[in-house]
């Protein structure tokens, strides 16, 4: 058995599922008697120990029979599987993205407030921050499309990277009409 860290909290924060009736069939949920998602997480201001107390369904004919409901308060901390909050995450893309700072600077800067090395800022950047900056575009999909309709600008996603670059998550495409040309933009010029 490990001895804790003294860097860390050994008493965890627990989080209890904050739904009252089942999603599936409406009956009253039960408060499990273990704790689930025991992890230490690294944040902006500490580091702190959390953890969640499930709830499930009683209702044997219920679809979610057997599945324990966790809390979304836990689940909003950090990433499944991630031990660096979204507080983290979000300043990290906010540097490489708003800032244009490269790695080396922006894990210059965090190591001020935290143990982090720079293959994790990379890590960070590459397969949390820019997932999540898809998604959140995704949700302005609709939007970019009808201006696209309007002006003559097609949306689609891309993934290639460009020489020396990142991963272009849109790309706008200009068409032209006389010449069927296709002039890609980025969104970001």
């Amino acid at each position: 058995m490990r001895t804790p860290s003294q860097l860390y909290r050994t008493t965890p924060t627990i989080y209890t599922s904050e739904l009252k009736d089942c999603p599936q069939c409406g009956h009253k949920l039960v408060e499990m008697n273990y704790l689930s998602g025991l992890k230490t997480v690294q944040t902006m201001a500490q580091a702190l120990t959390i953890a969640y107390r499930p709830k499930r369904c009683p209702n044997l004919g219920c679809a979610s029979q057997g599945s324990a409901w966790p809390s979304a308060s836990w689940q909003g901390v950090a990433p499944k599987y991630s031990i660096y909050g979204y507080d983290v995450i979000a300043q990290i893309g906010w540097e490489r993205q708003k800032g244009k700072a490269h790695f080396e600077a922006i894990h210059t800067h965090l190591r001020e407030r935290m143990p982090i090395s720079e293959s994790q800022v990379r890590y960070l950047y590459h397969q949390r921050y820019l997932p999540l900056l898809a998604c959140h575009e995704r949700g302005h999909k609709s939007e970019l499309e009808e201006l696209g309709r309007q002006g003559g600008l097609v949306l689609s996603a891309d993934g290639l990277m460009p020489e020396g670059g990142e991963a272009q998550l849109w790309v706008v495409r200009e068409l032209s009409a006389t010449r069927g040309l296709d002039n890609t933009k980025r969104l970001d010029e």
